[in-house]
């Protein structure tokens, strides 16, 4: 039990990725009513976009940063409009196939011209812990929970006060209503795409310095994904807390239970969440006229 609040602290540096994740799939899912399988992909581009940003053209971290920022949302577009834009008529099965395709798509691209060799990317902060009250934690850690906080409230005041971001929600509620007041729905896709790519792009920047660089990173995915059902999937802070509580209990069943229960400890939460309460911590359950 001592071991308690250093592993929910860890966990929830975790989750804080898991949420960047979870965040993106949201915003598109409710944009398009697409879930964007290609979401994982972006933290791998992230990742070795900041590779070479920091180790390649020596740049520093923070303008590497918004490099990544504006790599990633580019990608976003071009998934846009590959893989939902021509499809815009077809079933979203179809859809969700296409960005399925397009994501191992931009895996193995990646993979062409970088080879499975790991790469690292040298972090900014300290390894060295900080104690906060019995618990320590790495100041590469507490920055990571900082910037993902940073992130996540420009994208409240961005929603709550841009005129783009007041399109994005409009969008959201009614494609209908929002293209009779004059939004521009298949640019306002578009833009969304890109701000959920950008997400992932900045988490594949933020976990490279602590598990490396490799063409597996897409895999982030699925706890971002669970984070995203548990959250109900059409809530950003449903999303937020579900990231958090995806990466507390996976760290609490790879210590609790053993090493490899981690790994299947985001099914076991999603298939938990699915037979007690489908629609999410936030969601509502869908209601069908009679």
């Amino acid at each position: 039990m001592d071991l308690l609040p250093q592993l929910i602290v860890s966990g929830i540096a975790a989750g804080c990725l898991y949420a960047l994740v979870a965040i993106g799939l949201v915003l598109i899912y409710k944009a398009t009513d697409i879930v964007n399988f290609a979401q994982g992909e972006s933290v791998t581009v992230g990742a070795y976009m900041g590779w070479l940003m920091v180790t390649e053209l020596h740049m520093p971290y923070l303008p590497a940063m918004v490099m990544v920022l504006i790599g990633s949302a580019l990608v976003g577009m071009l998934v846009e409009r590959i893989a939902y834009r021509p499809l815009i008529k077809s079933p979203p099965f179809t859809v969700i196939l296409a960005t399925l395709a397009i994501g191992l798509l931009i895996t193995n691209i990646i993979r062409l011209i970088f080879q499975d060799t790991p790469r690292n990317i040298p972090g900014v902060l300290s390894t060295e812990p900080l104690e906060f009250g019995g618990v320590l934690i790495t100041p590469e850690r507490l920055g990571i929970m900082v910037t993902v906080v940073i992130v996540v409230a420009m994208l409240m005041l961005f929603f709550r006060y841009s005129k783009l971001g007041k399109a994005m929600r409009a969008t959201a509620q009614s494609q209908e209503a929002a293209s009779l007041m004059g939004i521009s729905v298949p640019g306002i896709f578009s833009k969304t795409w890109a701000l959920g790519s950008a997400l992932g792009g900045i988490a594949g920047m933020l976990i490279a310095p602590l598990v490396g660089i490799n063409t597996e990173l897409g895999g982030v995915l699925i706890p971002g994904f669970v984070a995203a059902i548990v959250g109900g999937f059409t809530s950003i802070p449903g999303a937020i807390v579900g990231g958090l509580m995806v990466g507390v209990l996976e760290n609490l069943g790879g210590v609790y239970v053993s090493s490899s229960f981690k790994r299947v400890t985001s099914f076991i939460i999603l298939i938990a969440v699915l037979m007690i309460r489908p629609a999410g911590l936030f969601g509502k359950p869908p209601r069908k006229m009679v």
